[in-house]
């Protein structure tokens, strides 16, 4: 068996997945803390693959092998150095699932990001804008009197609100739907047969509010990264 463990800026997601790719079991926490880890998994665990986009680094385990961008992948890439793991892991995850059409992966997570793969399988980038609770943040840090809220995850179907802070929910989500939908429509105006999948801590609070056919899958990129390790083995 194989152990993900893949540390965010928000959260810390652990995948135990078995040679066949399959995830046995999963572990997300609030933070980042390699005993919690150890404790979850076996004490003999040997096969432990470590992906950080927190850009916050320390010292991990001699036992744990980081995944970086410059690492060998399954895919092309066309981009700068400084790509994000989670980007790379994703798409080359959702060529897993899709073998040869071209990939969009939307990752609702502390960002939102836009990552395409052509049928070529060549990492062409997209946008990068902030995610829903930075979006609500952001309209706290920034004002004097609006509040700090968590994020509501549901649409408002009528344009009305009654308080400021309803205002504030609709103003994120919506304006992160309607970001995520008109993306979309761009590149299924270039591209039309692309398959879009839709991950993140987020992403399930969006996916079923899109009016296109998407997939949605939280463990894209523990998947993707199970495709770099694989594919490194066999080099």
């Amino acid at each position: 068996m194989i152990a993900i463990v893949e540390r965010g800026n928000t959260r810390t997601k652990l995948s135990v997945m078995d040679i066949k790719a399959n995830i046995i079991e999963s572990k997300t926490w609030n933070e980042f803390n390699v005993d919690l880890i150890h404790k979850f998994l076996s004490n003999d665990f040997e096969n432990i693959r470590y992906c950080n986009t927190s850009r916050v680094f320390e010292v991990i385990p001699k036992n744990w092998h980081e995944v970086f961008s410059t690492s060998e992948w399954p895919i092309e890439i066309n981009y700068s150095k400084n790509v994000g793991v989670d980007r790379l892991a994703g798409v080359t995850g959702a060529r897993v699932v899709s073998k040869k059409k071209s990939l969009l992966v939307i990752s609702c997570g502390t960002c939102l990001t836009f990552s395409y793969l052509n049928v070529k399988n060549s990492f062409q980038g997209g946008a990068i804008s902030p995610g829903l609770a930075m979006r609500m943040k952001s309209m706290s840090d920034y004002t004097n009197s609006l509040p700090l809220l968590k994020p509501d995850y549901k649409k408002k179907v009528s344009q009305y609100t009654s308080s400021t802070e309803t205002s504030m929910q609709k103003g994120a989500y919506e304006g992160m739907l309607f970001e995520i939908q008109h993306r979309i429509s761009l590149y299924k105006r270039v591209d039309p047969d692309v398959q879009i999948f839709v991950t993140g801590g987020d992403g399930p609070a969006f996916a079923e509010s899109l009016e296109y056919s998407i997939f949605a899958n939280p463990n894209l990129e523990a998947m993707g990264l199970f495709a770099q390790w694989s594919y490194e083995k066999n080099r």
